[in-house]
């Protein structure tokens, strides 16, 4: 004979269940989009062992090259203003990094032969501000060196 409590517990987990799925299923789609006007859009392709921040609007591309010694990054780095939403395609160009801005919580696998792409609000912070970019995924000897800064200008 079957007990209506069982019954009951078992609709009840089942029901549980099927809720967080379905909320799952609607946030996981909505942290995945892509703003449809952003204010920024920059193509970010991983080197051994530095960065190449390309912007499309005007068609320039600069290449940050880290040293450690001073703590700064020469050759350009990564430009946004307080409170812009920035798209950024990330691929690699030899092997594969992981485009990582700690602060702000943005982290991104560079594939080579592959474009993933992500956007990020950029805090309102003061104008001169920097947050450190760096890569994650060890790809090679100098990878300690792998580094650049978000500026905020």
């Amino acid at each position: 004979m079957v007990n209506r409590l069982e019954v009951a517990w078992t609709l009840a987990v089942v029901g549980l269940l099927a809720g967080v799925a379905a909320y799952s299923t609607v946030l996981l789609y909505h942290i995945d989009s892509l703003p449809a006007n952003p204010t920024e859009y920059v193509q970010v392709v991983g080197h051994q062992w530095d960065w190449e921040f390309c912007y499309p609007v005007n068609n320039t591309c600069f290449t940050s090259t880290y040293d450690a010694s001073t703590n700064t990054v020469t050759g350009g780095a990564l430009w946004a203003t307080p409170g812009a939403v920035v798209q950024i395609n990330v691929t690699g160009a030899d092997v594969i990094h992981s485009f990582n801005i700690p602060a702000l919580g943005v982290r991104i696998d560079a594939i080579p032969d592959r474009w993933n792409d992500f956007a990020f609000t950029v805090p309102n912070a003061p104008v001169g501000s920097s947050y450190l970019i760096q890569c994650t995924e060890f790809c090679g000897t100098f990878h300690g060196t792998m580094r650049s800064f978000l500026d905020i200008v």
